[in-house]
């Protein structure tokens, strides 16, 4: 996890004037690119989303282009290499899976200040509320349906994807071992290196995960890290981007389940009566053969808000030493939701 404030800041009208210089320098001579409408959006803890808008010349016509600057903030919540997801996202041009085109990569941040890459930006909105009844962005009740059976389907693909024909192990880290026992030891170390005061709680669950860790999967898959209706990019009702790549792994298909059917998140994924887990996980396994173990869902439910208390002491962390203004999710809570996950696991 990334918690150093980077030690050069620009204006947006200096990193503008950086990103003319970046472009002019990757694109075909002559093309004399102009940047318009530079701005920063939203507040994202693991990346800055700079959207603007580039006119350059090409085959002699000046055209302008809708792309999105992902910029790593001053202090990050999760530390990930950019080449690895800038050429995981490269290598899934090929397939059906519908991410985002990427451009140009300054994986060191020797030209923008920072790590930097450079994508298409796309009509469309994303929200974390979109299948709820309160409904922000107005799909009727058979759109919220029919997205939320496209978000089974695009996750179904997705784990289908020939990691090897796409020579993805070059890409992304091949877990040691079991992928379970990998993650649970990655995030058990993150727990080390972000309590600030003893998280008792949170221990205990560390155990409890370990003397519960499934088998292995049959096969390495494809894992998004963060499949959820918030990073799904919806244009005029239906499925168009899946957004937010920078938590791709390698590991268990079960790892993407968990973290969709975790209890804390079953409010903004399902619809009541409608569209329940069991409708979900029914129809991911017609569609790709996996066999959903429920102990094994159970435990990367419980690893699911597990990493989301970790994530949250980490935002305790940065703004206790760092000065950021966001603290991130009440951390009480989320160790509180743990341990009744693992509590009522161990009721059966």
């Amino acid at each position: 996890m990334r918690s150093a404030v980077c030690a050069e800041e620009l204006t947006t009208t200096e990193l503008a004037d950086a990103l003319r210089a970046f472009l002019g320098r990757n694109l075909p001579p002559g093309a004399e690119p102009e940047i318009a409408a530079l701005h920063r959006a939203g507040t994202g803890s693991s990346r800055e989303n700079w959207p603007f808008d580039a006119t350059w010349t090409e085959s002699g016509e000046r055209s302008t282009h809708r792309l999105l600057m992902r910029r790593d903030p001053t202090s990050a919540v999760v530390d990930t290499a950019r080449s690895a997801e800038f050429h995981l996202l490269e290598a899934l041009e090929s397939t059906s899976i519908p991410a985002p085109r990427v451009r140009w990569l300054d994986d060191e941040g020797t030209d923008l200040a920072r790590p930097t890459m450079i994508g298409d930006r796309y009509d469309g909105s994303a929200h974390r509320g979109v299948l709820r009844d309160k409904n922000p962005l107005r799909l009727t009740p058979g759109q919220q349906i029919a997205l939320a059976r496209d978000m089974c389907d695009v996750l179904g693909r997705l784990h289908a994807v020939d990691i090897d024909a796409l020579g993805l192990r070059r890409i992304l880290q091949v877990p040691d071992g079991s992928p379970a026992e990998h993650e649970l030891e990655r995030w058990i170390a993150e727990l080390g290196r972000n309590e600030l005061e003893p998280q008792p709680g949170l221990h205990l669950c560390a155990e409890w995960l370990r003397d519960n860790l499934p088998a292995p999967p049959d096969r390495l898959v494809l894992v998004h890290g963060d499949f959820r209706p918030a990073n799904v990019l919806v244009d005029g009702g239906e499925f168009r981007v899946l957004l937010d790549w920078e938590l791709a792994r390698l590991g268990d298909p079960l790892d993407d389940l968990g973290w969709y059917t975790t209890p804390l998140y079953r409010g903004e994924h399902f619809v009541p009566g409608r569209w329940t887990q069991e409708d979900f996980l029914a129809r991911y396994t017609a569609a790709t053969g996996i066999d959903v173990a429920p102990k094994a869902l159970t435990f990367w439910q419980v690893l699911s808000t597990f990493r989301l208390a970790i994530i949250a002491l980490n935002g305790v962390r940065n703004f206790c030493e760092w000065g950021s203004d966001r603290p991130a999710a009440p951390v009480d809570s989320l160790i509180a939701k743990v341990v009744d996950q693992v509590l009522a696991a161990e009721k059966g």
